[in-house]
C-alpha cells in the first residue's frame, strides 16, 4: 500500500495521530524535499519520532517518475511524507492516479495545507479569496496569468494569494522584490491598476517555522527590506469587511491605514477599447498613406465615425455598443485586406 501523509505547515509537530501510526507502521518511508524547503532539523526530529529512518526526494523526477516507490508499494507499506496536504500538489495526485491505474491500493492522510494558513491567520474572511497562484521565476513577459488572476479577483473584491516558488535542486526562487516587479511590470503594460506602488501587500515569510516573519504595507514601504530565507507567500487584499480592518488593526497593530486595493481597478473593457481604438487609427493612417482615392477616403471616413461612436459609446456607459462600433471600425479596414486592395499588419 501507498500512503500519501500530510505533515501539515509546522511539520513534525503539526502531524496528526493517524499520520503518525502510518508512518511508524511502514516499511519504508519517503520525504517529499522537492515541494518546498524543509525546515532545519526536521529529517532528524521525524526519524526521532517514527523511529525509523527516512530517505528524502530532492528531484521532482524521482517523483513523478516513481516506478520505484510504486512497485515497492505492490508488497510492502510505503509512505511518503509531504509538508502541507498531501494533494495540494498535483505532482502528489498523479501518484494517486497511477495506484489506480495498477490497481496498487491507498490511502491518503489529509492535514493542513499552507493556503488553508494564509486564510485563516490574518483575521481575513476564508470564504473572500479567489484564485490562488504560483508566481514562478520564468513566467514569460508579461506575467499574463499572474496578473490576470490578481485583476479578476480584485474586481470581484476578493482577496488574493500567490505562492512563491523555491527550486529545492537549483537552490533559486522567487523572492517577494522578485513578484514585486513582475506585478509592476505586467501592470505597465495592462494598466488595469491591479498592482502598484501604492498596493496594500501582507509578505508571509516562513510560515509556522521558528524564525516565522511577517510584514504589511504598501509595495513602496517593503521594497527595500530583505525578508530572509523562503518558503515566502503573498496576500493582496482587496476591499476590507469592517471585522477584517478591525481584525489587521488589532492583532497586528497596523494602525489607521486605508485597505481597498480593488478601489484602483479599472475595467477591462476599457483597456480593450482603448487598445483597439489605438490600434485602428494606427491602421488607418497607414491605410490613408497608401491609398488617396477619393471613393476610399468616404470609407475611411466612415471609420473614424465609428471610432468616435466607440468613444462616446463608452463614456455614456453604453460598453457594449462601444465594442460594437470599434470592431465595425477594425472590420471595415480588414476588408480592405480581403479585397487585396491593401496588406494591413494588426
Amino acid at each position: 500500500m501507498l500512503a500519501l501523509v500530510g505533515l501539515g505547515v509546522q511539520g513534525v509537530k503539526s502531524m496528526t495521530l493517524e499520520g503518525f501510526e502510518v508512518l511508524k507502521e511502514s516499511d519504508v518511508v519517503f520525504v517529499d524535499g522537492y515541494t518546498t524547503c524543509i525546515p532545519e532539523n526536521f529529517v532528524e526530529e521525524l526519524k526521532e519520532i517514527i523511529k525509523k529512518d527516512v530517505i528524502v526526494i530532492f528531484e521532482r523526477k524521482r517523483i513523478e517518475e516513481a516506478d520505484k516507490i510504486l512497485e515497492e508499494a505492490r508488497n510492502k507499506n510505503v509512505s511518503l511524507a509531504v509538508l502541507g496536504d498531501p494533494l495540494f500538489a498535483t505532482t502528489h495526485l498523479a501518484l494517486i492516479l497511477e495506484c489506480k491505474k495498477r490497481n496498487i491500493p491507498y490511502k491518503v492522510v489529509h492535514n493542513n495545507s499552507i493556503a488553508c494558513v494564509l486564510m485563516n491567520s490574518f483575521g481575513l474572511h476564508s470564504y473572500k479569496f479567489g484564485k490562488i497562484a504560483t508566481i514562478v521565476r520564468h513566467s514569460g513577459t508579461p506575467a499574463t496569468t499572474i496578473y490576470f488572476t490578481l485583476y479578476e479577483n480584485l474586481i470581484k473584491k476578493l482577496h488574493t494569494i500567490f505562492l512563491l516558488e523555491y527550486d529545492v535542486e537549483s537552490k533559486e526562487g522567487v523572492t517577494p522584490n522578485d513578484a514585486f516587479k513582475t506585478l509592476k511590470e505586467a501592470e505597465d503594460i495592462y494598466k488595469l491598476g491591479a498592482f502598484s506602488d501604492e498596493t496594500f501587500v501582507i509578505v508571509a515569510c516562513r510560515i509556522y517555522r521558528k524564525n516565522e516573519k511577517l510584514y504589511m504595507g504598501k509595495v513602496q514601504e517593503l521594497l527595500d527590506i530583505d525578508f530572509g530565507p523562503p518558503p515566502y507567500s503573498l496576500i493582496i487584499p482587496s476591499d476590507l469587511h469592517f471585522v477584517e480592518k478591525e481584525a489587521l488593526k488589532l492583532l497586528f497593530n497596523l494602525g489607521e491605514v486605508e485597505i481597498n486595493n480593488s478601489k484602483f481597478i479599472k475595467k477591462r473593457v476599457g483597456y480593450l477599447i482603448d487598445k483597439y481604438v489605438r490600434n485602428t487609427k494606427e491602421a488607418l493612417k497607414y491605410a490613408r498613406e497608401k491609398i488617396t482615392e477619393r471613393k476610399i477616403e468616404n470609407l475611411f471616413e466612415n471609420i473614424e465615425c465609428y471610432l468616435d461612436d466607440t468613444i462616446r459609446f463608452y463614456n455614456l456607459g453604453e460598453e457594449n455598443l462601444a465594442m460594437l462600433s470599434v470592431g465595425y471600425a477594425e472590420g471595415l479596414l480588414d476588408a480592405l485586406r480581403f479585397l487585396g486592395i491593401l496588406e494591413i499588419k494588426w
